[in-house]
């Protein structure tokens, strides 16, 4: 009688260790699982690490040569030439145009006189600028009054705008109140997150500039969009001065108002058809997902370095920017050209 109950613990024991066996296995295997998705992750992580660090090696190659042309070659109203007179031909457009620079690279250089200053924005030109970035009508006026306000080394409030005491309410950094040195102080203006935002400010920042050292604009090499903020060009009126000054370069600010029919006047002190020896470079790889962007500073009353590179910064490409990098450009040319 005893030897049926022995045999009902042994199926008992049986049946309690089938599941222990299957835990331990389950666990066992979901440990290896989670191993092999760390090392995947490691690996994708380790690849793409490489790749950004292949992809910066190349910028700084092609920044290099781009400076050596800058810095060596006289600079005409839209390029640097490939000789030593005016009449050279072009070497280097400075207009942003783009240059195929390797496999999947594209480089281009845009002259900073050709950009949106934001130390020498007019007035009129500030309520354009957040019109140009997509901020609605009805903030725009405020915006632009908040920005002369930012900037103005006189603490007087604009009508619209904010002081000091209103970015202490909420709790940002007080205000420069003088010029800035870079284009990124803008994005502590009081109600830029809400008004303009990080993607639309992506998108458009390539048309500004922060210098104080520079009044010169050039509307040999600006961007539509710089003339339109600027002068107050419609979008078809910039695009045709672009179409224009590719046949001949203008050769004062008025040219620009006879090609799109406005009137516009010259201050004789400034410059309007030259390159301000400040140069934005930019180099793309699409197929990498990098972008690189520094400034070129040419000092060429310095014996010892002919230039300076400003504001290194590397960033991952979006859909829309890599779906406007062209398949096609000329090649980028070769400094002992």
């Amino acid at each position: 009688m005893r030897r049926p109950a022995r045999h009902g613990r042994r199926r008992a024991q049986a049946g309690f260790a089938l599941p222990s066996v299957l835990f331990v296995t389950a666990m066992v295997t979901l440990v290896f699982l989670v191993a092999i998705q760390a090392l995947a992750s490691l690996a994708s992580e380790t690849r793409r690490v490489k790749t950004g660090v292949a992809f910066e090696a190349d910028a700084l190659s092609l920044e290099a040569r781009a400076a050596f042309i800058v810095a060596t070659r006289p600079l005409g109203a839209t390029a640097a030439l490939g000789g030593a007179t005016a009449n050279a031909p072009a070497l280097l457009a400075l207009d942003g145009r783009p240059y195929a620079a390797g496999p999947d690279l594209i480089l281009s250089a845009q002259d900073e006189a050709g950009l949106i200053n934001l130390d020498n924005l007019p007035t009129p030109a500030r309520a354009r600028l957040f019109a140009a970035m997509g901020v609605s009508p009805a903030n725009q006026a405020a915006m632009a009054d908040r920005l002369g306000d930012y900037m103005d080394v006189a603490d007087l409030k604009r009508p619209q705008g904010a002081d000091a005491a209103d970015y202490a309410r909420a709790g940002l950094p007080a205000p420069p109140q003088g010029q800035l040195v870079r284009r990124a102080q803008a994005l502590g203006l009081l109600g830029w997150d809400q008004a303009v935002g990080a993607a639309r400010w992506r998108d458009f920042a390539d048309n500004v500039t922060a210098d104080p050292s520079s009044s010169a604009v050039n509307i040999n090499t600006a961007t539509a969009t710089t003339l339109v903020v600027l002068y107050g060009l419609t979008p078809a009126q910039a695009d045709a001065a672009v179409a224009r000054r590719a046949a001949a370069p203008f050769t004062e600010l008025e040219d620009l108002g006879r090609a799109t029919g406005l009137k516009l006047l010259s201050d004789a002190e400034r410059s309007y058809t030259m390159p301000n020896g400040r140069i934005a470079l930019r180099v793309e790889d699409a197929a990498a997902g990098y972008a690189y962007r520094s400034r070129l500073i040419l000092s060429p009353d310095d014996p010892t370095r002919p230039f300076w590179v400003a504001e290194p910064t590397t960033s991952q490409l979006s859909p829309a920017e890599r779906a406007e990098i062209p398949a096609h450009a000329p090649p980028f040319p070769d400094p002992a050209d």
